[in-house]
């Protein structure tokens, strides 16, 4: 897990007009704290999908439950910041799914989940199910302007 510092280096790089040098698979999204109220940035990893994007998450990480009730955020990814809002995806099985999908998308990604392919092709069962329960996944939705 990125420390402070690793973290502020990313959002740095991420909102400067470096953010090019990263790839277009780093974002950083600010959201509310449902708690606090104060603006809480976070850089993330996402993944282009549909019209949105997708983010998988650590369960044990916070900065995602501020998402619930269809709260709004705004992502900075590619040198822009959209409206979004979120939808949580957290049941087991569902999250096993989406990340099939997500490795099926992104071919090699799987071993950053420790999730092993299959000499046959798929992926080792155990190690899906084991992935699920630590993540979830986090769709993101761009919220059209009311220009």
């Amino acid at each position: 897990m990125p420390g402070a510092f690793g973290n502020s280096f990313m959002k740095a790089m991420i909102n400067s007009p470096l953010h090019s040098l990263l790839g277009s698979g780093f974002a950083v999204i600010t959201v509310t704290g449902r708690k606090t109220g104060q603006a809480i940035s976070t850089p993330i990893n996402v993944s282009p999908v549909e019209g949105g994007y997708t983010v998988t998450s650590l369960r044990e990480r916070a900065w995602w439950r501020n998402l619930r009730g269809d709260a709004p955020a705004s992502l900075r990814v590619g040198g822009k910041t959209i409206a979004v809002r979120g939808q949580i995806i957290d049941d087991p099985d569902e999250v096993r799914e989406e990340l099939i999908r997500h490795f099926q998308r992104n071919p090699g990604r799987a071993k950053y989940f420790n999730v092993r392919e299959m000499p046959e092709g798929g992926f080792d069962p155990g190690d899906l199910q084991r992935a699920a329960g630590e993540r979830l996944i986090i769709r993101l939705h761009p919220v059209p302007s009311s220009n």
